[in-house]
C-alpha cells in the first residue's frame, strides 16, 4: 500500500529503483490501457506506487509532503555554430495542480496550494523520441510503443532546504535562491490578478518560469471566481517548458553548461526589490533617448566597445543587446540564464521615421494539411500567443533610399535606439480578434482557398488570395515566408554556382488541403500554378497593432 511511503526517502529511493525499467516491464501484466495518454503517469502512480488515482489537494503521498510528476523527455539535434548539437528537452511543461480560483482568492504564497502541494516533488523522467520522429507518428508513419518508454531520470525537486534528507543528494535539485526569488514574482502576479477578480485577462506568457497554463478537456471550458461574474478558463500552476530544459541540462543530467550562459541577474539580492523584468530593463534605460542625447548605433558601438565588420543590422543590434545586458560575445542568437528559462522572445521592431516598418512574424505554417485539422482552442497559434513574452528592442531608422534604388542606407549614424519593453498579448485579443481571423482563415484553405493571378505591364506575374488583409482591427493575418513564392510540388533545379552546376531544391511551397479556386489563371500556367500547391506562409500580427503596443516608448 502507498502508506508505506510515508518519508521523502522511501517516496524517492523507490524512484531510483524504477530508472532503466520500461512502463511494459513496470505493468507486467497489462492493467492500464496503453492508449490512454495518462499511461505513463497511471503506470508509475498506481502500478509501481501501488497508489490509487485521486484529485486532492494534498501532496500525492501526503505524509512526506512530497507530489509525484512523470513527465517526457525527448532528443533534439541542432544546428549550432555550423555544428550539430544533441540535447535532452522536456516533452511538455511541467503541469502542477489546477488553479481554483475561489480557494486560491486573497491567499498568502505560504497559504497558496501551489506551496503546499508542489514544495517538494518527485520528478520521473521518461525516454519518448526523437523529435524528428514526431511528424512520422503523428501521420502514422512510425508506430510508437508507450511500453518502450524507459525511465531516464528520477529527480527529487525541492524548493525548501533539505538539510535533513537521508539518502546521497547527486539526484536531488534544490531550486536555487534567484530561481526561488522570481518563481515566486510568477506566484504574486497570478494572485495578483485572482485577488483583482480577473483571473480572466491571466495568460501564461504573464510570467517567467512559473506559468498558468489552460487547463481543460475541450479548451472551450469555463469556471467561476470571486467578485466578478465573468467567467474564466480553467488554468494550472506549472513550469515552463525551458524552466524544466535547463533544470534537465545543468543539473539532472549532470553536464552543466551554466558558465557558458551567463547570467543578467549576477546578484540574487537584487529580485528582492525588483522583479526580472524591470531589472532587464533597467539595463536598456541608460541609452533611452533625451532631450539631450539620442544614442544611435554608433554612440552604442563606441560607448560598448564593439568592434564589428557586419553589415546585418540583426547581428549589429544583437551585440549592443549583449553588450548592454553584459553577456558573452557569441555567433547565436541573444541569450542568457534567465532568458533560456523563461523562454523570452527578443524581437527588433525597427520603424521607418517613426512608423511602422514592417509587419511581426511570429510563427511559421510548415503544414496547411495539418493546420486545418485543429480546432482553435487547441491550436499552435493560440498556444504561443497566450504562453509567449516578447522583449522588444526598437530603433528608429532615419536613413534615406539609396540614389536611384528602392532599398534604404543602413548607416549606423542614422540608426537610433528608443528604448526596450517586454510584452505579451492579452487574452481579449488572443480569444477575440485573433480567433475570429484564424478561423474564417483556416476556413477557407479547408474549403479551398481563392487566388488570383495577375500580370503587370512588364509581364511581372503576381498571385493574390483571400486571406484577411491585416489592420489595427484584424490585428493576426498570414503573409508569404518565402523569398520567392511557388506554386507547384517541391522539385529539384539545376544551378551553376562558381562555375559548377548542382542540384537545389525548390521548396517553397505546401500542399494544400483541398485544390484553390483559381481566377484568371490561363490554361497554360496550370503547370506553374497548380491547384494542390500554396507559396509557404507565416502568422503575422500587423504592423500597426504592434505600433499600438510600444506607443509609450514612442511619445
Amino acid at each position: 500500500m502507498n502508506d508505506i511511503y510515508d518519508t521523502k526517502e522511501k517516496v524517492h529511493e523507490r524512484a531510483l529503483e524504477a530508472v532503466g525499467k520500461t512502463l511494459g516491464e513496470i505493468d507486467v501484466n497489462d492493467s492500464k490501457n496503453v492508449n490512454n495518454k495518462s499511461y505513463p503517469g497511471n503506470v508509475i502512480e498506481q502500478v509501481w506506487y501501488n497508489h490509487p488515482a485521486d484529485n486532492l489537494a494534498e501532496p500525492d503521498f501526503a505524509e512526506a509532503g512530497v507530489e509525484l510528476k512523470v513527465t517526457p523527455i525527448d532528443k533534439q539535434t541542432k544546428s549550432r555554430n555550423e555544428k550539430k548539437v544533441t540535447r535532452l528537452i522536456a516533452g511538455e511543461r511541467l503541469v502542477l495542480n489546477k488553479i481554483n480560483y475561489r480557494n486560491e482568492y486573497q491567499k498568502s504564497f505560504e497559504e497558496s496550494s501551489f506551496w503546499h502541494k508542489n514544495k517538494l516533488i518527485e520528478l520521473i523522467q521518461y525516454y519518448r523520441r526523437d523529435t524528428k520522429d514526431k511528424k512520422k507518428i503523428s501521420d502514422k508513419e512510425l508506430i510508437e510503443d508507450k511500453k518502450k518508454f524507459k525511465i531516464a531520470f528520477a529527480t527529487l525537486l525541492s524548493m525548501v532546504k533539505l538539510d535533513d534528507f537521508a539518502l546521497p543528494k547527486d539526484t536531488v535539485i534544490e531550486i536555487s535562491d534567484k530561481d526561488f526569488e522570481i518563481i515566486r514574482q510568477d506566484w504574486k502576479k497570478i494572485s495578483s490578478m485572482i485577488d483583482a477578480s480577473k483571473a480572466e485577462e491571466l495568460s501564461e506568457g504573464m510570467t517567467n518560469y512559473l506559468g498558468a497554463c489552460t487547463k481543460s478537456a475541450t479548451g472551450s471550458e469555463y469556471t467561476t471566481q470571486v467578485g466578478s461574474d465573468i467567467k474564466p478558463k480553467p488554468r494550472a500552476y506549472s513550469f515552463k517548458t525551458k524552466f524544466i530544459n535547463e533544470l534537465i541540462n545543468n543539473q539532472i543530467i549532470g553536464d552543466n553548461h551554466e558558465k557558458s550562459i551567463n547570467s543578467i541577474v549576477k546578484d540574487t539580492h537584487e529580485l528582492k526589490n525588483k522583479s526580472l523584468e524591470d531589472i532587464i530593463i533597467s539595463r536598456f534605460t541608460p541609452f533611452y533617448p533625451t532631450t539631450k542625447k539620442k544614442w544611435s548605433q554608433e554612440d552604442l558601438m563606441n560607448t560598448l566597445s564593439i568592434q564589428t565588420n557586419e553589415t546585418s543590422q540583426k547581428n549589429l543590434n544583437n551585440m549592443i543587446i549583449r553588450k548592454i545586458l553584459d553577456l558573452p560575445a557569441s555567433k547565436d542568437e541573444v541569450t542568457s540564464e534567465e532568458i533560456e528559462k523563461a523562454d523570452f522572445k527578443l524581437k527588433t521592431v525597427t520603424l521607418r521615421n517613426g512608423l511602422p516598418k514592417e509587419h511581426f512574424k511570429f510563427q511559421g505554417i510548415p503544414s496547411f494539411v495539418e493546420l486545418v485539422t485543429e480546432n482553435w482552442e487547441e491550436s499552435n497559434v493560440a498556444d504561443f500567443l497566450d504562453k509567449t513574452k516578447f522583449l522588444l528592442l526598437v530603433f528608429n531608422d532615419l536613413n534615406n533610399k539609396k540614389a536611384g534604388q528602392s532599398t534604404y542606407e543602413t548607416n549606423p549614424k542614422k540608426i537610433f535606439f528608443v528604448g526596450a519593453k517586454f510584452w505579451n498579448m492579452p487574452v481579449s485579443d488572443i480569444y477575440g480578434p485573433c480567433r475570429l481571423v484564424w478561423e474564417e482563415d483556416v476556413s477557407k484553405l479547408k474549403h479551398g482557398i481563392e487566388l488570383t493571378y495577375t500580370k503587370s505591364s512588364t509581364g511581372k506575374v503576381k498571385v493574390l488570395n483571400n486571406f484577411i488583409k491585416p489592420s489595427i482591427e484584424n490585428i493576426l493575418h498570414i503573409r508569404p515566408d518565402a523569398s520567392v513564392a511557388q506554386y507547384n510540388k517541391p522539385y529539384y533545379k539545376i544551378v551553376e554556382k562558381n562555375g559548377k552546376k548542382k542540384k537545389m531544391l525548390m521548396n517553397n511551397s505546401r500542399k494544400l488541403p483541398h485544390p484553390a479556386k483559381w481566377i484568371h489563371r490561363p490554361e497554360y500556367e496550370k503547370n506553374t500554378y497548380s491547384d494542390d500547391y500554396m507559396a509557404k506562409q507565416a502568422w503575422w500580427l500587423s504592423k500597426d497593432y504592434i505600433f499600438e503596443q510600444i506607443q509609450d516608448l514612442v511619445n
